[in-house]
C-alpha cells in the first residue's frame, strides 16, 4: 500500500512533538527528556517511546488538553469519512498540528473501552511479559495514567532482521484520549448513539504515532511468543463523545488520521506502512 503523503505547510503548532534527548544541557535539566512528548499549547499531555529501542512501549498521560477544535467545526469539516476530506478541510483541520509532513489513512475498527490494569490492559500484560517491569523499581507495569479504548484487534508480523532467527512481532494499536473519559458528557454520548442508529458513521480525528520495541535477548517472560512489539497510537483532537459512544454500541470507529514519520520511534521507516496497513479499510488508496 502506498501511503497518502500530506504537507501541512500552514501548521500553527498548538499540538507538537518534543523529541528525546540522550545528552546535553537540556537532558542535564530534565532527565524526562528521555522519552519523547505530544505538546499541546507547550504543555507535555502524553510521554512516549525512549531511545533505548529494548526498554519496553511506554504511553503514558501527563496532563489533560485545554485547545481542540470544537464537535460542530469538526463534523462539518469531516463528515462521514467515506473519503479522505479535500485539501481545505484537510489544511483547517491540520492548522493545530505542528507544520511538517504527515501520512494520511481513514482508519476503521471496533473501540474497547480500557481502564489500566484491566485484564486486557496492553500495558500491564504484553509490555510486561516482552520487558518486565517499569524502572527504577522494577516493581509495577508502566501505565497510561488514564483510560483509554484498544482499536481494533491485534496482528502478528513475522520477522528474521532483529535476533538473526525467524520471530514474530505483536502490533497493537490504542486510541488515547486528551480528554478525561471519565467526565464526558453523557448526554452527548447518547446522542451520537442516536446518530448511529440513523445511519451516522462515528468519526474522530486524531494525530499518530508509532513506537517499536524488542527485546535485547529474550522475554521478560519466557513463554512469551514474541520478541517485539509495535504500538500504533491515536491521541484524540476531537471525537471523544463519538468514540465512546462507539465503545458502548460495540461498532466501528471511523478515524482521520494524521500519522508522523518523524517522530514516530520505528527502527526500519518501511515497517510504518506495514503497521497502518493492518489498520486501514478499503478508505485508504
Amino acid at each position: 500500500m502506498k501511503l497518502l503523503s500530506f504537507d501541512n505547510k500552514n501548521g500553527e503548532g498548538i499540538v507538537s512533538f518534543e523529541p528525546w534527548k540522550t545528552m546535553g544541557p537540556e537532558f542535564d535539566q530534565d532527565i524526562s527528556r528521555w522519552y519523547c512528548h505530544l505538546k499541546i499549547e507547550d504543555d507535555r499531555i502524553f510521554e512516549y517511546g525512549c531511545p533505548c529501542g529494548t526498554c519496553g512501549i511506554i504511553f503514558r498521560k501527563l496532563e489533560s488538553s485545554k485547545n481542540r477544535i470544537t464537535d460542530s467545526e469538526a463534523v462539518e469539516l469531516i463528515g462521514n469519512l467515506d473519503s479522505i476530506p479535500d485539501q481545505a478541510s484537510l489544511e483547517k483541520l491540520a492548522r493545530i498540528l505542528e507544520a511538517g509532513s504527515y501520512n494520511l489513512a481513514i482508519l476503521e475498527n471496533p473501540v474497547k473501552f480500557i481502564r489500566p490494569g484491566d485484564p486486557d490492559d496492553y500495558f500491564s500484560i504484553d509490555v510486561v511479559k516482552l520487558s518486565g517491569f517499569e524502572p527504577p523499581d522494577y516493581k509495577e507495569p508502566g501505565g497510561p495514567e488514564t483510560a483509554y479504548y484498544r482499536f481494533g484487534s491485534d496482528s502478528v508480523l513475522g520477522r528474521t532482521d532483529w535476533i538473526g532467527d525467524p520471530y514474530k512481532a505483536l502490533i497493537t494499536s490504542v486510541v488515547m484520549p486528551t480528554q478525561n473519559v471519565e467526565s464526558l458528557n453523557r448526554e452527548r454520548i447518547e446522542y451520537w448513539k442516536e446518530q448511529y442508529s440513523k445511519g451516522v458513521n462515528l468519526t474522530a480525528f486524531a494525530v499518530s504515532v508509532i513506537d517499536n520495541q524488542a527485546t535485547a535477548t529474550s522475554p521478560y517472560d519466557e513463554n512469551y511468543e514474541y520478541n517485539e512489539q509495535f504500538l500504533f497510537t491515536h491521541c484524540l483532537i476531537d471525537g471523544h463523545h463519538r468514540t465512546q459512544a462507539a465503545s458502548e454500541l460495540g461498532v466501528p470507529l471511523r478515524i482521520l488520521s494524521f500519522i508522523t514519520q518523524e517522530y514516530s520511534l520505528v527502527r526500519n521507516k518501511e515497517d510504518i506502512p506495514t503497521v497502518i496497513n493492518r489498520y486501514t479499510q478499503q478508505f485508504t488508496t
